[in-house]
C-alpha cells in the first residue's frame, strides 16, 4: 500500500472509530439516562439533543468520514489486486451502510417522529417508549457497522506477510 493510500488509510481508521465512539455513547450512555427521566423530560432531552446533532462538528465528522470511504472505494477498486482491497472495501461499505443507510432510513425518520411528540401530552408517553427503543436498536446496529469499518481499516494497514 503506497503512502497516500496508507495516510488515507488512517484517517479513515481514526474516523470511523470516532463516530463509533459517538454512536456508542448514546447507545449506552445517553440514551439509558434519558429512559430514567420521566417521559415528558425524556422527550424534551432528546428535542433538544436532535436540534444539537445536526449542527457542523457532528455533520462534518459524519459526512467528511463518508466522503473518505468513497474515496478509499475507489482508489480500492483502481488496484484490485492488492491484499488490503478486500478490507478497504468491506470497511467502507460498513461505514457508508451505518453514516448513509442505517441513519438516512432508521434514526432520522424516528427523530423526526420524536420531534413531533408535545412533551406534555398524556399519550406521548407510549408513542416515547415505541420510538425509544426503536431508535435505539438502530443506533446500536450503527455502533457496530462503525467498530467493523474501524477494525477493518486497521487491518488494511497491517503489513503484509512475507513468505519465505
Amino acid at each position: 500500500m503506497g503512502t497516500p493510500d496508507r495516510w488515507l488509510t488512517s484517517a479513515a481508521a481514526v474516523a470511523t472509530a470516532i463516530n463509533a465512539g459517538v454512536f456508542f455513547d448514546f447507545s449506552f450512555v445517553v440514551m439509558p439516562g434519558l429512559r430514567e427521566l420521566p417521559a415528558a423530560q425524556g422527550i424534551s432531552a432528546m428535542q433538544a439533543f436532535n436540534r444539537s446533532a445536526v449542527t457542523p462538528p457532528l455533520m462534518l465528522m459524519m459526512y467528511v468520514t463518508a466522503v473518505l470511504c468513497v474515496v478509499l472505494i475507489v482508489r480500492a477498486l483502481m488496484r484490485r489486486t492488492s491484499p488490503f482491497v478486500p478490507w478497504i472495501l468491506a470497511a467502507a461499505i460498513a461505514f457508508l451502510l451505518a453514516s448513509v443507510a442505517i441513519t438516512g432510513a432508521g434514526n432520522v425518520p424516528l427523530s423526526a417522529s420524536i420531534d413531533a411528540l408535545d412533551p406534555a401530552a398524556t399519550e406521548s408517553a407510549a408513542r416515547w417508549d415505541e420510538l425509544f427503543a426503536q431508535w435505539v436498536r438502530w443506533n446500536h446496529v450503527r455502533v457496530l457497522t462503525s467498530i467493523a469499518a474501524a477494525v477493518g481499516f486497521v487491518i488494511a494497514l497491517r503489513p503484509p506477510r512475507r513468505t519465505a
